[in-house]
């Protein structure tokens, strides 16, 4: 479970943080009646964390990658070995 959920760990935590960051500058924004941050912030906040998703998927197809060319590497060094058993 930690592997398959271990690339997207970063854009999770990046999420709630910026979930957090929005939930509290709109509910301050309601209760002050004035803007406490920028007009460009929350849309920063939202499209933060889809870096981190972009970075999560790239890890997680070249660890998929990686796991294939293991599985390929020790097939044929199986096949070698059998091969240099037998002659």
């Amino acid at each position: 479970m930690r592997d398959k959920l271990g690339p997207w760990l970063p854009a999770i935590f990046c999420a709630v943080l910026s979930s957090i960051t929005i939930v509290a500058n709109l509910a301050g924004q309601f209760m002050t009646g004035t803007g406490s941050t920028g007009p460009g912030d929350i849309p920063f906040y939202c499209f933060m964390p889809m870096c981190f998703f972009f970075v999560g998927a790239y890890l997680s197809h070249l660890k998929n990658e990686n796991q294939k060319l293991r599985e390929r590497v020790d097939e044929l060094t199986s096949k070698t070995d059998v091969v240099a058993t037998a002659g």
